[in-house]
């Protein structure tokens, strides 16, 4: 049964007055880590062209008989050119994100989370530029991107936000599967570990948050919303989930790591039995959380 708490901005239901409690610890937390993103890394002239600067097992070929094909050497560039598009796609995935919350920063429909709001854009802001600064350093460029969020229905703003915070809640957490991952791994050159662990560390409040906002909001949706507005909700998120995976294979990372083949590779990956079992791994956690929730199941996504 949804009950009602009084926090000073009227009556509140239960899971939004929870919402307001968990950001307001959370700022707390942002605010006692705060550094300053200019000084905390040490940015080499160049980095080793005989590194991986990704984690092979994270690349979109690995585990497919075109990573067979690949020699030492070839494995070694793709590497490469798979980071700066990774941290490319969080460039993008973040400017997207930053935006959508910008416009709800002072939204009476969020009591209590402006504060919140401001820490968020505040980070996401700073991952951006050092971000960018691999990229552009690195690799010479920001990869370009489709745009992999089509625009969220108009009409009932609780479905709305079910989609644009879910949406939020997806790009975390995919991105940092990929994050914890190579935080500590010591193939990688330190200025990549090192980007990976506070990029991991800021998402878990970020993730946290996200996770109690889908539970409120969703509460609110099913309260008020059609069960077609939550199908479509549903349908929408799923295709997000696929649009962000398939955004890693990127055609031109494979011809800048020059691969015999590179127009077509993209094709054979995203066909291939294991690349789609990874996708389900990568996404377990997140695809189990809106299934419980009872948003979406996993059989919905295109892997």
């Amino acid at each position: 049964m949804t009950g009602t708490v009084d926090q000073g901005h009227g009556t509140l239901p239960q899971s939004w007055a929870r919402l307001a409690t968990v950001a307001a610890r959370l700022s707390d937390q942002s605010r006692d880590q705060r550094y300053h993103v200019f000084d905390i890394f040490d940015w080499p002239a160049e980095l080793p062209a005989d590194q991986f600067w990704m984690s092979p097992e994270l690349t979109t070929c690995y585990g497919t008989a075109v990573w067979d094909r690949l020699s030492d050497a070839e494995r070694m560039r793709l590497t490469q050119a798979e980071a700066v598009n990774f941290f490319s796609l969080n460039v993008h995935l973040i400017r997207e994100l930053i935006g959508e919350v910008a416009g709800r920063i002072y939204d009476t429909r969020y009591p209590g989370l402006s504060e919140f709001f401001h820490d968020f854009i505040h980070e996401e802001n700073e991952h951006m530029w050092f971000f960018a600064q691999f990229c552009n350093r690195y690799g010479g460029k920001v990869y370009k991107t489709k745009r992999v969020a089509g625009n969220a229905v108009e009409g009932n703003p609780a479905i709305r936000d079910v989609m644009i915070f879910g949406r939020i809640l997806v790009a975390e957490e995919l991105c940092d599967y990929y994050n914890a991952k190579m935080a500590t791994d010591t193939r990688l050159p330190e200025i990549a570990q090192r980007i990976n662990a506070v990029h991991h560390q800021d998402e878990s409040r970020h993730i946290a948050f996200g996770r109690q906002m889908m539970r409120a909001l969703y509460e609110e949706a099913t309260q008020s919303a059609t069960p077609e507005e939550l199908s479509r909700a549903a349908t929408y998120l799923s295709r997000y989930v696929s649009s962000c995976l398939r955004a890693f294979y990127h055609p031109a990372v494979y011809a800048d790591a020059a691969l015999p083949g590179a127009k077509q590779i993209r094709s054979e990956l995203l066909d291939d039995p294991y690349r789609q079992e990874f996708h389900r791994t990568v996404m377990h956690k997140t695809s189990r959380f809106f299934d419980r929730m009872g948003l979406f199941t996993e059989d919905m996504v295109a892997w």
